[in-house]
């Protein structure tokens, strides 16, 4: 027996034979990678305001 995760219920574990295994694979229905990581925050940039521009000048 194998545990796979399906694309129908990918947070769900199921339990299966070699047979359904392959069909499942056969059919594309297998989850093939790891539930994605929630995404991350994007990145704060550091920006020079005008101001601090035109004094540089």
């Amino acid at each position: 027996m194998r545990t796979v995760r399906t694309t129908i219920q990918p947070h769900v574990d199921v339990e299966v034979d070699d047979a359904e295994y392959v069909d499942l694979e056969r059919q594309g229905l297998l989850v093939t990678s790891p539930a994605p990581a929630p995404a991350a925050a994007p990145a704060k940039t550091t920006t020079t305001p005008a101001k601090a521009k035109e004094a540089d000048r």
